[in-house]
């Protein structure tokens, strides 16, 4: 599996072990486990001509830990993979994962990053978004112990779209977005 933007493959994407819907635990040799509130996040791919569901697409999403920072770039996290993966869209066109709620990092707002491929080999990127989560949700997660950050409502002022969090920090969180390409 690779992507390739400008003639580069992206180095995650071509990792053995990333097409899984469990995202919690680093894969391969990698170690690291992502502790923190459980949050199943499920997104929709539909058409945004017709509105039909985008079957066999392929979506990579990774974010934060609990503490803002991303696995293979934060400061002691090179050699962790969690909290990224790639599942493809089924035949209603959703993709889902097993995850935590994400920290937020440098003050910014919580959010899922997502990139859309054409199929399974993530060679042709279609869409690039990232999914802020309410901060109501944000709200009650970080009052929980572990978590590092705080909301700042002055960054969301970059375009972020907005997923639909339910459920709560005992039973876990579902986080449910839409998206047409």
């Amino acid at each position: 599996m690779a992507a390739v933007a400008a003639g580069r493959t992206f180095a995650p994407l071509v990792r053995s072990g990333i097409v899984r819907s469990d995202i919690r635990r680093s894969f391969g040799t990698a170690s690291g486990v992502a502790r923190g509130v459980p949050l199943d996040i499920r997104l929709r791919l539909t058409s945004a001509n017709s509105g039909r569901p985008l079957t066999g697409y392929a979506v990579y999403l990774w974010h934060c830990d609990q503490n803002g920072n991303y696995s293979l770039y934060g400061e002691g996290l090179e050699r962790a993979n969690y909290l990224r993966g790639v599942q493809t869209a089924d035949t209603a066109g959703w993709a889902r994962f097993t995850s935590i709620f994400p920290g937020a990092h440098d003050g910014r707002w919580p959010r899922l990053h997502v990139e859309i491929y054409s199929g399974p080999a993530c060679r042709d990127l279609l869409h690039r978004a990232q999914i802020a989560l309410p901060g109501d949700a944000a709200e009650q997660v970080y009052a929980t112990g572990g978590y590092a950050a705080t909301l700042d409502a002055g960054t969301m002022s970059m375009p972020l779209e907005m997923a639909c969090v339910t459920g709560d920090v005992r039973r876990g969180m579902v986080a449910t977005k839409t998206l047409a390409i």
